[in-house]
């Protein structure tokens, strides 16, 4: 059976981190082993969480145990890790991991923040550099805003993106950087579209950058990027010679769960509300820091099962500037 380490965050309530990978990755055939960087009882969606993170001492115990008994992994993922000194710890390990079994695969999602803003101590940034400039990422799938911490520039364009990704390449070995979303301020060419996000894909061994055009979704989900890496494991250890076809099969699952998400979730918060005329469906979302609609709009990681084991090329079409 295919194994995975997986080091992330843990909620009690609701889908994120590795709430949102392992039951996807099991149902898909890997035994997931977890690391959890954090114990809370929600996410951050809800506008406040209880619970701490790991202890460093825990985390290295955690490890060390982990070689005791000889486990080896064919592959190892990574999310929220909230300090330095614990992605300090993470990058140790997977070098450690990569000595014992040199052909896992390490997926790195540098968990830091988005559209501007940080989640995370600005030390962190420079603990994930020094995580990258080890040579053992395999794959990293940041958004725009990490990606842009991670190499130093500034994004707006196709010619900052490819600076951009090609110091990754070049300075981190990382061979696939899968850039999970570019902002608003983004533009492909001259175009710029507000109902559209792009995904980016760059390889080392193929100098161009591809591009997915996928139509927003009007709700405010979390645990998407969580779901995402852990799927394009998989799709990439099947298609280890086509991380685009890997990355479609991707974004094609995420549209159905994100569909199904939202419409199951309409459905119960309309019946909570007791809302039975359709001129108020534009209320019917998911709300940052609004417990009483986030809650009904959890990613539906196990309705959504049945989309897991899609092996086709993908709906959506590369696009070009």
């Amino acid at each position: 059976m295919k194994s995975v380490l997986s080091v992330q965050s843990h909620v009690v309530h609701g889908y994120v981190g590795g709430r949102a990978a392992t039951f996807p990755l099991q149902y898909l055939g890997w035994d997931v082993d977890n690391i959890n960087t954090v114990n809370f009882s929600n996410h951050t969606g809800y506008g406040f969480v209880r619970g701490s993170a790991i202890e460093a001492s825990n985390m290295t115990a955690l490890f060390h145990g982990l070689v005791d008994i000889k486990c080896k992994y064919d592959a190892t993922i990574s999310g929220y890790i909230p300090s330095a000194e614990l992605i300090d710890i993470m990058s140790t390990n997977v070098q450690s991991l990569k000595t014992n079994k040199p052909s896992t695969i390490y997926v790195c999602d540098p968990v830091m923040g988005d559209q501007g803003q940080l989640y995370v101590s600005e030390d962190c940034v420079e603990a994930y550099r020094r995580l990258l400039h080890e040579g053992q990422v395999d794959i990293i799938t940041p958004n725009h805003f990490e990606l842009e911490l991670l190499s130093g520039c500034k994004i707006i364009n196709e010619t900052d993106l490819k600076i951009a990704t090609d110091y990754l390449h070049k300075t981190c070995k990382i061979k696939h950087i899968v850039i999970t979303s570019l902002g608003d301020e983004f533009k492909l060419g001259a175009k710029s579209h507000s109902d559209t996000i792009y995904c980016a894909v760059s390889s080392s061994d193929d100098s161009s950058l591809q591009y997915f055009r996928i139509p927003v979704i009007k709700s405010y989900f979390t645990g998407v990027g969580d779901l995402f890496t852990a799927l394009l494991l998989d799709k990439f250890y099947n298609n280890p010679k086509n991380i685009m076809v890997a990355v479609n099969q991707v974004l094609t699952i995420m549209a159905d769960v994100l569909k199904l998400t939202l419409k199951l979730g309409k459905e119960e918060y309309r019946e909570y509300k007791k809302i039975h005329t359709l001129e108020n469906e534009d209320i019917l979302e998911g709300k940052m820091n609004d417990a009483d609609s986030m809650r009904f709009f959890e990613l539906r990681v196990i309705q959504a099962r049945e989309f897991y084991n899609y092996t086709g090329e993908g709906q959506f079409e590369p696009v070009s500037s």
